[in-house]
């Protein structure tokens, strides 16, 4: 089964950095569901649409297109603005949505989404749905006082044995929770 590769790094640095997307004939292994351990951080892809750490207005999203035997099939990656939440594993804190939405059914989507407080990345998680036209996933990070933005890439497999498609780190706005 085809699945894309994640890597861990450990959070030492102050911005997100990661290797060059996969290539087609790269080898794969499907990501882990439990996303990042509580010591250990994937920092997210640097990309061409970042935020200041002060941009406060519309959302950011980022579209790619590709083919689907002859169908041409755009897709969009969003990160949410980060959120107070209510209840979960902490009791309550912040987070942070992104979701894919393409136009056609594509054989996977992969995205990995984090927060950010700062500027800094302080949490992680990935998710990859498979044959499908919507993928979601969050990230959550105790209650603390602080300016957070959600930060997002993904991975688009357009069909099976097909060619990959890389969405580069997009952010949201910022907002002070």
């Amino acid at each position: 089964m085809l699945a894309i590769a994640v890597s861990a790094a450990v959070l030492t640095v102050a911005s997100p950095t990661q290797a060059a997307p996969r290539t087609a004939n790269a080898t794969e292994s499907k990501p882990s569901a439990g996303g990042a351990t509580a010591d250990r951080l994937s920092p997210l892809s640097p990309g061409t649409a970042p935020r200041s750490s002060n941009a406060y207005g519309t959302l950011a999203s980022t579209s790619v297109t590709g083919t689907v035997g002859s169908i041409s099939v755009t897709c969009t990656l969003t990160p949410s603005t980060p959120f107070v939440y209510y209840g979960g594993p902490y009791g309550g804190g912040e987070e942070g949505l992104a979701s894919v939405q393409c136009t056609y059914p594509v054989y996977a989507i992969q995205v990995e989404v984090a927060l950010f407080r700062y500027g800094t990345q302080i949490t992680y998680n990935t998710r990859t749905a498979y044959s499908t036209t919507l993928a979601t996933v969050d990230t959550e990070y105790p209650r603390t006082s602080g300016e957070y933005k959600t930060g997002a890439d993904a991975y688009i497999t357009w069909s099976y044995g097909g060619s990959t498609s890389f969405i580069p780190l997009t952010f949201s706005n910022s907002v002070y929770l």
